[in-house]
C-alpha cells in the first residue's frame, strides 16, 4: 500500500486572502526575500490590517506558507501583475500548499467540467472527502462541523479565484491563462494546470510545445 502525505487543512483559517497575499508578497520583495525583516515589518505596520498582533502572527504564518510555494517568476508575476494574474496565482500557491484543494480541483471539479456538468455541488465534496478517507486515515475521525467547515472555506477560495461563480451556486468556470503565464507554469510543473481546468490531453501537448524552452525568471510582464 502506498503511503499518502497527510493532508494540511491550514487553508480553513483564511479563504483566499488576496489582498493580505499581494501586500505580504510586496512586504517580503522589498526585504530583500528574508522573511524575519518580512515579519518584523508586517508586525510593526500591521501590513495584513489584522490588529491584534497575535491575529498577524496568524495570518503571516499561513500566507508565508503559500507564498513559500511559488518560484521566483511566480512571485515576481504575482507582485507586478493584474488582479486576474494575481487571482490565478493565488489559487497555484493554495493547491501547491494544500494537496486537498490540488486533489479536489485535478480529479472532481475537472471531472464535473470535462463530463459537462455545468456545476460542482456539496454532494460532488462529500463523494471526494468519502473516497479520501480510504487513503488518508487523518479523515476518519474529523468531526461534522470540520467537514463543514473545509468545504465551506475550500468553496469560498474557488469564487474568490474565479474557478466557481459562487460558493452558493458551484457554477464552473475555466480561468483563462496568458500565454506568458501558462508557460511559466509549465516550466515550473505542467501538473498545475489541473488547477486551471485544463485537460490531460492539453497539459501534454503544452509540456511538449514547451520542452527545451528557457523561461526568463524574472521580469516577465503577465498582465
Amino acid at each position: 500500500m502506498i503511503d499518502n502525505p497527510q493532508y494540511n487543512f491550514g487553508f480553513t483559517a483564511g479563504a483566499a486572502m488576496l489582498n493580505e497575499t499581494r501586500a505580504m508578497a510586496e512586504a517580503y520583495l522589498d526585504c530583500g526575500c528574508d522573511w524575519e525583516r518580512t515579519k518584523e515589518k508586517v508586525l510593526n505596520e500591521n501590513i495584513l490590517s489584522k490588529g491584534k498582533v497575535v491575529t498577524t502572527k496568524r495570518y503571516f504564518a499561513l500566507i508565508k506558507e503559500r507564498l513559500e510555494t511559488l518560484n521566483d517568476a511566480e512571485l515576481h508575476a504575482f507582485v507586478s501583475g493584474s488582479v486576474s494574474t494575481q487571482r490565478l496565482l493565488v489559487i497555484l500557491a493554495i493547491c501547491k500548499a494544500y494537496s486537498f484543494i490540488y486533489d479536489f480541483i485535478n480529479e472532481y471539479v475537472r471531472e464535473c467540467f470535462y463530463n459537462l456538468q455545468e456545476k460542482v455541488t456539496h454532494t460532488v465534496f462529500n463523494e471526494f472527502y468519502n473516497e479520501k478517507k480510504y487513503i488518508h486515515p487523518e479523515l476518519e475521525n474529523v468531526t461534522e462541523n470540520s467537514v463543514y467547515k473545509m468545504r465551506q472555506v475550500l468553496f469560498r477560495i474557488l469564487e474568490q479565484t474565479e474557478i466557481i461563480e459562487s460558493a452558493n451556486d458551484g457554477t464552473i468556470r475555466r480561468p483563462y491563462l496568458s500565454p506568458e503565464l501558462e508557460e511559466m507554469i509549465v516550466m515550473d510543473d505542467a501538473k498545475w494546470l489541473a488547477v486551471f481546468l485544463y485537460s490531460n490531453n492539453e497539459i501534454s501537448n503544452l509540456k511538449e510545445v514547451y520542452n527545451g524552452r528557457e523561461i526568463h525568471r524574472h521580469g516577465l510582464n503577465v498582465r
